[in-house]
């Protein structure tokens, strides 16, 4: 399967997007390990995190728009 330069670079870009968000709310998060651990809370969150980035490249591949924001959805905790 061949990926499409603008999908590549969709996906190029929302990755850089979201590593520049990190960087500034969470730079501790490139280094702290916890999702590794067994049962631990970050594992699940990184899961689901995986989970969702996989869905944004099927929705990409299949032609569908995504935001350009990185975490657009509804942030209420």
């Amino acid at each position: 399967m061949s990926l499409s330069h603008s999908v590549a670079e969709q996906i190029r870009g929302r990755h850089d997007a979201i590593k520049r968000e990190l960087a500034d709310v969470a730079p501790y998060a490139f280094a702290d390990q916890r999702h590794l651990n067994a049962n631990a809370p970050e594992r699940a969150y990184w899961h689901l995190g995986y989970c969702a980035a996989l869905s944004d490249v099927l929705r990409l591949l299949s032609g569908d728009n995504l935001s350009q924001r990185p975490d657009s959805g509804d942030n209420s905790n």
